[in-house]
């Protein structure tokens, strides 16, 4: 299924939006798709690295995750 959308833009992106289309022999609609798809990639990879932090310090937190001091670590012991 296929979603209409109406998006305000400068005018200035709009031309370079219809450049690149023209240059690529794409439509002004596939570079739009293109690059909102990139976009909300991009987003939703970062969220999913923001959850993951904030799981690991609430494993650190409560105590479930081993924590060690760059001071107190064996580096010897790390895999090559």
């Amino acid at each position: 299924m296929v979603a209409k959308m109406t998006v305000k833009l400068p005018e200035a992106l709009r031309r370079r939006a219809k450049a690149v289309a023209a240059l690529r022999g794409e439509t002004v609609s596939e570079v739009m798709r293109a690059a909102l798809a990139e976009y909300v990639a991009e987003v939703m990879e970062e969220a999913d690295d923001v959850r993951a932090v904030a799981e690991i310090e609430a494993r650190i937190a409560a105590g479930e995750e081993k924590v060690t001091d760059w001071a107190e670590a064996d580096l010897d012991d790390l895999p090559a």
